[in-house]
């Protein structure tokens, strides 16, 4: 989990629960399924002390890293975008072009 908040541009043990309550792909990159309980923002800011103190955080980093130039992947930044169209009640002042003959 902390390092789904380093993805997703450095958020805090708060928002990194809340991503994990909310979205579905997290999840199951987590391997967690919709039953498991996602532990709190307490537990990640005592576990992220933990591998600090004990030095297991840079050799963590450095496996991961290791696995992902093995596979060959690459991470990029960006953003997520919803452009569904959807019904509103609101009457626009002109036809939209997809409506016009």
């Amino acid at each position: 989990m902390p390092l789904t908040g380093i993805w997703n541009g450095g958020l805090s043990d708060g928002s990194v629960e809340d991503i994990v309550n909310s979205n579905l792909h997290v999840m199951r990159f987590l391997g967690l399924s919709l039953e498991d309980a996602v532990p709190d923002h307490s537990l990640l800011s005592r576990f992220r002390t933990w591998l600090t103190a004990t030095g297991a955080w840079d050799g963590l980093l450095a496996r991961i890293n290791e696995q992902i130039q093995a596979h060959d992947i690459m991470i990029r930044r960006g953003c997520h975008v919803d452009a569904s169209i959807t019904q509103s009640s609101r009457k626009p002042k002109t036809r939209p072009a997809y409506d016009q003959p």
